[in-house]
């Protein structure tokens, strides 16, 4: 699997992140909190959930 392309994307994700978090808790968190914070089994069930949402319903 091929990630070409994809890494503006990914890369503006992950600002996201850490801006929200900064903005939340007045701290920028660190690579590792992030990377730590997207494998745990919650978010992970929520990412897979949304993705099939978005693949029944392409408009959204």
């Amino acid at each position: 699997m091929t990630h070409e392309g994809y890494g503006n994307q990914l890369e503006t994700a992950i600002d996201a992140i850490r801006s929200y978090v900064s903005e939340i808790t007045g701290e920028t968190p660190t690579d590792a909190e992030i990377a730590r914070a997207l494998t745990r089994y919650f978010v992970l069930k929520e990412i897979c959930e949304h993705i099939e949402m978005q693949r029944g319903n392409p408009e959204w």
